[in-house]
């Protein structure tokens, strides 16, 4: 599993990346021992008992009985085999989906339970300042609905239609909202409201992510998302990494040649697959638009039209025929890029229709099968989870896991509770 460390070699620096480790270890592998760490990691024993006992104290990780195993002849004697496991209550995760399909502010648990949600009412995307304030104030106060005490929170996640760069907190271009360079606006909008550490990442990438952690890719370290909506983008993982290419410019599958269509794409083109195998496409060939060129204050009405369509079976063989579309674009990729699995995602790409067309057509025209190197799947994730999986997966996950402020808590709630 994906510790996404960035660390130096200092000893303050190891033992983050040691404990996001063995998070990490112990969350996709629930009742795993102190011993089977030990010998997983190649960590010294002393080194191990420390971090899960600061885990332990810090109310993120709880001791269980195993189970006995009722396949053995003989039965152990003495005390009961101890797992490690997540406490659930031991952290939190917030998210906010900015999306025309997906908006939505969120809450899970540690375990990438989704506990609490809302619905973000937003017509227009067009301010960038004017949309973080709208959908960070719909999560604060969601939080202070749930009652969960904030600083129990890793952070906020933030998935959205626009290239990013995480490391910089920055919006840099998004078509889909018209966004240019936002100098971190938006991130700085979501922190200063929330308080709590904030990851802006598109869409893609932010399910590419959670699926790795928590969906159909977990154990896969090499697989390409593929995010269909209104337009088309992938999130690519090579070695349990994200690739972002030189500019930040990877996954623009939705700009592959395809068939020449009478509309024409954000990038003045008409043979693009975000005009043949997507939402935009699907509503165009079924007479829904009035329009050629995409146009991001219909943004609303895409959402809506589409999800009408989708909603009636008898648009079935029109949204099997985008997704035969998309496979001109899946049989480059995967030879390029060899992914074990390829996950097709959002409220179009997960289809059923779409996606059985997809595979029909890898099949039929390009020769993949049941035996080939590369498969195909639907994915586990929706956008609106992303957001706060995102921020489970980057700040708890990790080695930015702030340890200190949650030690910190949960002492603080063992001393209240010792003059309660």
């Amino acid at each position: 599993m994906v510790s996404n460390s960035t660390s130096s070699s200092t000893p303050a620096s190891l033992r983050r990346t040691h404990r996001g480790m063995m998070l990490s270890r112990i969350q996709a592998q629930p009742g795993v021992s102190r011993a089977e760490l030990n010998r997983s990691f190649g960590f010294s024993e002393m080194a191990a008992t420390r971090i899960a006992r600061d885990l332990l104290a810090a109310g993120i990780v709880e001791e269980f009985d195993l189970p006995e195993d009722n396949t053995k002849k003989t039965r152990r004697i003495g005390r009961p085999r101890i797992g490690l496991r997540i406490n659930p209550k031991g952290v939190y995760a917030a998210g906010i989906t900015v999306s025309a399909y997906y908006s939505e502010v969120s809450i899970c648990d540690a375990n990438g339970k989704m506990i609490a949600c809302k619905k973000v009412n937003n017509t227009s995307f067009e301010d960038v300042v004017q949309t973080a304030r709208l959908y960070s104030n719909a999560l604060r106060k969601l939080i202070q609905k749930t009652g969960i005490d904030i600083a129990r929170f890793v952070g906020v996640g933030v998935a959205l239609s626009a290239k990013t760069t995480p490391g910089q907190n920055r919006n840099v271009r998004s078509e889909y909202f018209g966004w240019l360079n936002d100098q971190g606006q938006f991130w700085d909008e979501v922190q200063k409201n929330t308080g709590l550490p904030v990851e802006i990442e598109n869409i893609a990438n932010a399910l590419a992510l959670s699926e790795m952690r928590f969906g159909v890719a977990r154990d896969i370290s090499d697989f390409a998302l593929v995010h269909v909506a209104t337009f088309a983008g992938v999130g690519v993982v090579s070695e349990n990494r994200l690739v972002r290419g030189t500019a930040g410019d990877a996954g623009r599958i939705g700009h592959f040649r395809s068939v020449e269509r009478p509309l024409r794409c954000t990038c003045g083109r008409t043979d693009c697959l975000n005009l043949s195998a997507t939402g935009f496409g699907v509503l165009a060939k079924l007479g829904k638009l009035d329009h050629d060129t995409f146009d991001r204050t219909q943004l609303p009405f895409y959402a809506k039209s589409l999800l009408a369509v989708i909603g009636d079976k008898a648009n079935a063989e029109h949204i099997r025929e985008a997704g035969e579309h998309l496979a001109v674009g899946l049989d480059p990729m995967a030879k390029l890029l060899a992914p074990k699995l390829i996950i097709l995602s959002g409220y179009l790409g997960a289809n059923d229709a779409y996606f059985e067309g997809a595979l029909q057509e890898m099949a039929a025209s390009f020769g993949y099968d049941q035996n080939s190197g590369v498969q195909l799947a639907q994915g586990a994730v929706s956008p609106s989870e992303a957001a706060s999986l995102l921020a489970l997966h980057t700040f708890c996950y990790s080695d930015r896991l702030d340890f200190e402020r949650f030690n910190q808590s949960a002492a603080n709630d063992d001393e209240g509770s010792a003059y309660a």
